[in-house]
């Protein structure tokens, strides 16, 4: 007989989901983030959905041409329109027309506030883990700075359909990503705390970047259950 926790997890499991977790803690650490012992640990590989780069790469790419077609947005109604037309060919090119999510819907096809515009630009941020965990970005850097927007363009611009897209693509082990989902996990807890008590974010975080990566890592794993990338659950 096997002995699990409350969690349903093993020993080695729990082990696994400690140390990931006294490793986070070390970075935090480093960079003068405060931080809480007992902030629980995140679930381990055997607990949470392994998504394929298939599944991660069209993702990318939906969310990449919402985000440009929200981006033009700020140029007025004729530079919104040449921007949908463009960018729904594009969805054809690469096939995501059916990857589109509610919100991604709205923004290529109805009537949007400035508000909903200015929010979908902001899911640069998930969409720079996207393209980490698929391998094309390097190393997902202390989230101080927004993302490299010229590159997490090209990315895909550089690509024509979605094969030339694939074939840059090195997914990353699970391990990486929970690794960077542990960490993040820790890095918004420190922001959320921050904003409760009126301070700014501490060791010069900057909130937005840390909230979308959370929001992205969140999905990559599925850590809420609900697959729904509008609404990704990044409690603290």
């Amino acid at each position: 007989m096997e002995f699990v926790n409350e969690n349903g997890r093993n020993k080695v499991e729990d082990r696994e989901a400690q140390m990931r977790k006294e490793r986070s803690i070390e970075l935090l650490k480093t960079h003068n983030v405060p931080y809480i012992e007992h902030l629980p640990a995140i679930e381990t590989s055997d607990c949470v959905r392994v998504r394929t780069a298939d599944e991660i790469a069209r993702r990318a790419v939906a969310c990449l041409f919402a985000i440009q077609v929200a981006c033009d947005a700020s140029g007025g109604r004729a530079s919104l329109k040449k921007s949908r037309k463009f960018f729904s060919e594009k969805l054809a090119e690469f096939g995501v027309e059916g990857f589109l999510t509610h919100k991604e819907r709205k923004v290529f096809w109805e009537k949007c506030s400035d508000q909903e515009f200015g929010s979908m630009t902001w899911k640069y941020e998930a969409y720079w883990v996207l393209l980490w965990a698929l391998g094309i970005v390097k190393n997902l850097d202390y989230p101080a700075d927004a993302c490299d927007c010229d590159f997490a363009i090209n990315a895909v611009a550089d690509c024509n359909g979605m094969d030339e897209f694939m074939a840059k693509v090195q997914l990353r082990d699970i391990s990486e990503i929970l690794d960077e989902a542990d960490l993040i996990f820790r890095y918004d807890w420190a922001c959320v705390e921050a904003r409760i008590h009126g301070d700014e974010a501490p060791a010069g975080l900057n909130p937005d970047v840390v909230f979308e990566r959370h929001c992205g890592l969140n999905w990559l794993i599925d850590a809420d259950g609900a697959d729904d990338w509008d609404n990704v659950s990044v409690d603290t």
